[in-house]
């Protein structure tokens, strides 16, 4: 794979990542990430940690 290939796929990666994150935070903000034990200490991080960074 030549660089300037890998350099459009990284691009691409890192734009879906970011697209990710922004439609996942949304989702923790709504409650809708999930009741197990990952989604609990995923929203409590988030609300104690994230979200007081972003203010």
């Amino acid at each position: 794979m030549k660089h300037v290939a890998l350099h459009q796929w990284h691009k691409e990666h890192t734009k879906r990542i970011a697209d990710f994150h922004k439609h996942h935070d949304m989702k923790i903000q709504r409650g809708e990430n999930g009741n197990g034990l990952l989604a609990k200490w995923e929203t409590f991080f988030y609300y104690n940690v994230i979200s007081p960074l972003k203010k």
